[in-house]
């Protein structure tokens, strides 16, 4: 069986509010848009038993907070509809506007109830805020309470909230390395602040394997001097992190985070459907060749397949 908890699906009507509402919307490529014929057909053909759809860039974060939260129950009743017409097929990553605590809390009671909800998405800035500011503990403190698992996916940079260096721009490197940076840098800054001291029963995927925290764990652990939490990064690393196989990536790469977060930490993801059509293997196909030609035993790939999303996700 195979589980895949990284995969996104812009609904219709998303694509066709943001193109009304944004003097300069972001393109979103067609094969993007949720498509029942294709996203199924995909699944049978690689033998994806189960999808778990979340937003990407630019979700529902938006300078409007009323439009953030309109795109919010739009996004999450779409995704609603989709797992009760293929309960056995589909889950969801709930999402929240976040511009507001008492609104996001309010959407995410709301989200929990729906079909197929197994846990939430976020961006790894908010609008160019940091998940561990003040202004969002309240919506946190819920989640908490929840137990939640919380997906962090990379959001970027919008220029009015950073500006790389222009040389980072050349060969799309801003999104070759700076988005998988983007996720590192959250969960670095989250780790090392003693985020997880003060919400322990959070469980937080980080996309694309990471980023690069596998190769830096070591080197973060000078920053336990720096920070503010109870203990080492290492330790929540292992405890309250979990990593997905998305890439583009290696099996060595994935050899790599089993060996230092231990086997119950890794996801199957794919990042399906971005990718599709590049050359060579497109992203569902690379993400499952990439398990297969692990040095793991089969007993390990199954519980990155499915046994622990179904054991995390309560599936």
């Amino acid at each position: 069986m195979k589980i895949d908890i990284h995969t996104h699906a812009f609904p219709e009507q998303y694509v066709a509010a943001i193109k009304r509402k944004l003097p300069s919307p972001p393109e979103l490529r067609p094969h993007w848009t949720w498509n029942p014929d294709v996203f199924l057909g995909e699944m049978d053909q690689w033998a994806v038993d189960v999808k778990v759809l979340s937003m990407s860039a630019p979700s529902v974060y938006f300078d409007d907070p009323s439009f953030s939260l309109d795109m919010s129950h739009l996004s999450n009743d779409a995704y609603a509809e989709i797992c009760s017409r293929w309960p056995d097929r589909f889950k969801m990553f709930a999402s929240v506007p976040m511009g507001d605590a008492d609104v996001s809390c309010r959407e995410l009671e709301r989200a929990k109830t729906l079909p197929g909800y197994v846990g939430l998405a976020l961006g790894s800035n908010i609008l160019g805020k940091m998940l561990d500011e003040p202004a969002f503990g309240a919506f946190f403190t819920m989640a908490d309470a929840m137990k939640a698992v919380i997906f962090i996916h990379p959001m970027g940079y919008r220029a009015e909230e950073f500006e790389l260096p222009e040389p980072w721009k050349a060969y799309r490197l801003h999104h070759l390395i700076g988005w998988p940076l983007d996720t590192t840098f959250a969960i670095s800054r989250l780790v090392l602040g003693g985020f997880f001291d003060r919400y322990p029963n959070l469980q937080l995927i980080a996309a694309h394997v990471g980023g690069a925290i596998p190769y830096l764990s070591e080197r973060l652990e000078r920053g336990f001097q720096e920070g503010r939490a109870k203990n080492k990064p290492s330790y929540y690393f292992r405890r309250n992190i979990l990593y997905d196989t998305a890439g583009p990536t290696h099996p060595a790469i994935i050899d790599c985070a089993v060996k230092i977060y231990g086997i119950d930490r890794i996801l199957f993801g794919t990042d399906y459907p971005f990718g599709t059509g590049q050359e060579g293997m497109q992203y569902m196909e690379k993400a499952i060749w990439n398990v297969d030609h692990s040095e793991l035993s089969a007993s390990d790939r199954e519980k990155i397949f499915s046994g622990n999303s179904r054991k995390i996700l309560v599936m």
